[in-house]
């Protein structure tokens, strides 16, 4: 029988495995409170993006096989990066409150150490290779935009500013902003209070996307998109910290256990898939709201075909190397407004790209942001438990003068 989330809780230790990395047995929780499920939901976000960018050029009216009703449909792909923002916020939140039941406390120098060292080794690998390809001349890239992707500030940028191959990074901004903020707001409010604060925030930002999306106050103002800008979308990541607030408490856990049958997962699932193909009123606050929903739901109660697919090793094999995928598929998955013939040439035609993508991005993972993780979280736990001794030593030093 499987564990639910709160034995894999209380099997937690302080020094765990790394984030994002799989135990042995699938049925086992690993030291970390590591959820495989997460990983799988990883790998339908990623496989969405893919699709978006990826099949963008094929079924374009311009592209290779063009076809108006697989193009509409494999645009819907891009609703990856909302699953990702769901994701991320309840995954954050939640190792946050495993730290505290640990250790009586949450420390923010060990949760950005470890950011650091998972965020940025890739991040500014694909950066520095943009930006050399943008001087030698391969490639346009608006110096600009390069440098707002250096300072985390890229959705905000003016439109004209703008290229392809570091559009993606709008979503690394509003994540990169997140971890400013919220784990802040945790620890100021503490678990109970902050359950209230993040819903505050949440209908705050959903109420003035509503109104700024109507008067467009700041588009005018300089130029900038609106989808991407970290004030219109951080609601996403905030009812992911709701969520594993919620399930944080045992009624609240137990209540969600009996109410999230897989009758109402299915309900939601399907809330969800109208939400995103309609647009209905308050679409994006809807979904912002079900979509952890639906991945608390799975996380609960894996059971059943859906938690089977999204555990196959396979699949979480992809949910690992998501990140990388993100990060390197931009630059071979080029959109059909870019100018032919592309620079990279074949690298950049499909299906030859999908594999040169794979190629990079299993190299960056299994190089660069795997043991990168490794060194991030030594570090961490180096820094924290010297700041312990040394507190340990002052505290002795004071006894043995009294």
């Amino acid at each position: 029988m499987r564990q639910t989330i709160l034995e894999k809780l209380s099997a937690a230790k302080p020094e765990a495995a790394l984030e994002g990395h799989p135990t042995p047995a699938r049925s086992a929780p690993s030291r970390s409170g590591y959820l495989p499920i997460l990983d799988g939901w990883r790998a339908v976000a990623i496989i969405g993006v893919l699709v978006c960018h990826g099949c963008e050029a094929v079924f374009h009216s311009g592209g290779l096989y063009p076809d108006a009703v697989l193009y509409r449909v494999t645009r819907y792909g891009s609703f990856g990066v909302d699953i990702f923002f769901g994701i991320s916020g309840f995954l954050i939140c939640n190792r946050l409150l495993q730290e505290r039941h640990r250790t009586g406390g949450i420390s923010l120098a060990r949760f950005y150490i470890r950011r650091a060292f998972r965020i940025l080794p890739p991040y500014l690998t694909y950066l520095i290779t943009i930006g050399v390809l943008g001087y030698s001349g391969a490639l346009v890239v608006h110096r600009w935009e390069w440098l707002s992707c250096l300072l985390f500030f890229r959705n905000y940028i003016a439109q004209r500013d703008a290229g392809w191959y570091l559009g993606h990074f709008w979503s690394l901004a509003v994540e990169e902003h997140f971890y400013l903020i919220w784990p802040g707001m945790l620890v100021f409010f503490g678990p109970r209070r902050a359950r209230w604060a993040a819903v505050l925030l949440a209908l705050s930002v959903a109420g003035w996307r509503t109104l700024d999306g109507r008067e467009q106050w700041i588009s005018q103002m300089g130029g900038v998109g609106f989808y991407g800008r970290t004030d219109i979308r951080l609601d996403a990541l905030l009812w992911g910290c709701w969520a594993a607030l919620l399930i944080d408490g045992a009624d609240w856990r137990e209540l969600a256990i009996n109410r999230l049958s897989r009758g109402m997962w299915i309900l939601l699932l399907g809330a969800l898939a109208c939400c995103v193909a309609y647009q209905p009123p308050l679409a994006m606050l809807w979904q912002a709201i079900l979509v952890p929903m639906i991945l608390v739901g799975t996380v609960l109660r894996p059971i059943g075909p859906v938690a089977w697919i999204l555990e196959a090793p396979p699949v979480r094999w992809i949910g690992r190397i998501s990140y990388s995928l993100y990060i390197w598929q931009q630059l071979f998955l080029v959109s059909s407004a870019e100018p032919r013939p592309l620079p990279l040439g074949i690298l950049q035609e499909c299906p030859i790209n999908i594999i040169v993508v794979c190629a990079a991005a299993i190299t960056s993972y299994y190089l660069i942001e795997r043991p990168l993780i490794n060194i991030g979280h030594s570090l961490a736990a180096r820094i924290v438990n010297g700041a312990r001794a040394e507190k340990i030593s002052i505290g002795l030093g004071v006894v043995a003068t009294e």
